[in-house]
Formats: C-alpha cells, sequence, structure tokens
C-alpha cells in the first residue's frame, strides 16, 4: 500500500493557504499519497494527523518571526505569518517525537533546526564573513547556482556523492545547529545546506529545492523515493 505523507501548508495568500505544486508531484512521483495538512489549533487535531500520515514534508515559504527564537527583528527583507510559524514549529515537534520520517525543505529545513532548539540567522547579510548570493535569477528554477559539498558517510553524500550542484532560492540560513543535528551539505561560503539527525529514524533538511530538480536529478529523485520508502515502512517498524 503507497504510504500517505502529509504535505505542511507552505503559508497564506490573502487568507488562502497554499502548497506549490511541485511539492505535491514529487511527492506522488515517489509513489506516495499526497494530503495537504493546513492549521489546526489544538494539539488532539495534530495527533489526528500522526494518526492519518506516515510521514511529513515541511515546504519551502516566508521567513520565520524572529521572536519565536529569542531575536528582535534585525532585518526589512522578508515577510512573516507569527500564526503559521507558530503552528509549523508546534507540528514539527509533534512529528519528531512520533518518530515518523520528516524531510524539511528550505524554510522546512530552518524550521526543524529552530524546533530543536538551533538559530537561524535573518538574513545572510547578517554573517561575520562573506557569502554567496543564495537567491538565483533564473528563468526556470530547476537551474542550479551553487555546489554543495557532502560529509562522509552522510545519507546525502550516499546519494549525491561528495558534490551537488542545487538551485538556491533564500535569504535567511541556519546559525547555530539543533540538538541531535549533524551538518552533512556546506556551501563553499560556509552555509549550511544540509542537515540530518543522528537520534532520528529519518529527519533530514535540505536548503535548496530538490522538488524543482526531479525531471533533472536522479539523486534529487533518489531522496524522495528513500523519503517513501522510510515513510511506508515506518509505523510497521515502530510496531515490532
Amino acid at each position: 500500500m503507497k504510504p500517505t505523507i502529509g504535505i505542511v501548508y507552505c503559508g497564506m495568500i490573502e487568507q488562502k493557504i497554499f502548497v506549490s505544486e511541485p511539492y505535491v508531484d514529487a511527492v506522488t512521483k515517489s509513489g506516495a499519497v499526497p494530503v495537504i495538512l493546513p492549521y489546526v489549533p489544538e494539539e488532539t487535531d495534530m495527533e489526528r494527523y500522526m494518526k492519518l500520515c506516515d510521514g511529513f514534508l515541511f515546504c519551502g515559504g516566508d521567513d520565520i518571526t524572529p521572536l519565536l527564537f529569542g531575536e528582535n527583528l534585525l532585518t526589512d527583507i522578508g515577510k512573516t505569518d507569527q500564526k503559521t510559524d507558530q503552528f509549523h514549529l508546534s507540528f514539527m515537534k509533534k512529528a519528531l517525537d512520533s518518530r515518523l520520517p520528516v524531510l524539511g525543505i528550505c524554510r522546512g529545513m530552518q524550521v526543524l533546526n529552530l524546533a530543536l532548539g538551533g538559530t537561524i540567522y535573518q538574513d545572510i547579510s547578517l554573517r561575520l564573513r562573506s557569502s554567496l548570493n543564495h537567491i538565483q535569477l533564473s528563468e526556470n528554477r530547476s537551474d542550479s547556482c551553487h555546489t554543495v559539498s557532502f560529509s562522509n558517510n552522510s545519507l546525502l553524500c550516499q546519494l549525491c556523492g561528495t558534490f551537488m550542484e542545487v538551485n538556491s532560492f533564500h535569504h535567511q540560513c541556519i546559525k547555530t545547529l539543533g540538538k541531535g543535528l549533524k551538518l552533512t551539505g556546506i556551501a563553499s561560503d560556509g552555509i549550511i545546506e544540509a542537515i540530518e539527525s543522528s537520534s532520528h529514524p529519518f529527519a533530514v533538511g535540505v536548503q535548496w529545492h530538490p522538488e524543482c530538480m526531479l525531471e533533472k536529478s536522479e539523486a534529487m529523485r533518489q531522496l524522495f523515493a528513500l523519503f517513501t520508502k522510510k515513510s511506508e515502512h515506518a509505523k510497521t517498524i515502530q510496531l515490532l
């Protein structure tokens, strides 16, 4: 039976929740059934999401409200939605506690890091060293713009090799790692591009957008396929 992947909604536009179509397509093409998960206010409702789904995809989206990670606003770039941010952080903690597979993409990787006590830079310009331009200007979102190097023995190194060209659409990035997370991918300017949990069965975050690279990249197809496979068997393994 195909696993059910809960795609946590990306954000809101004019009182409409949205999920970009490439996320849905990537889940479908990897052999899973996508279910879009909207905001719910109660923890008991979140727990019902846990029973419904076999794995969770946290997508890209807007910035995260700085007060939620102990900072005042330091930049005028980007926009935030505190309701969505609080839900994403709370739900990420629930998802991690459930031990079901989690894949965080771009903002989703940052939510994963914050949920485990890490921090982020509100804008790359606030780093103390020079940075690449991580917001590419290209006609096609599948185009790559910089290289990521992967740690030996990491899951992503197994899929991608020691390095890979990726796309990039972010102006925030990880500052300090959350508990139990290890850095497994890095850009030439030192920005963290991939993280993996050392204590969770499958909790992976990538800063680029693999959902837009499926047609060009076998490695990104394998990443979604592995996420699907882990989700398919996650609840069975927990019952053993």
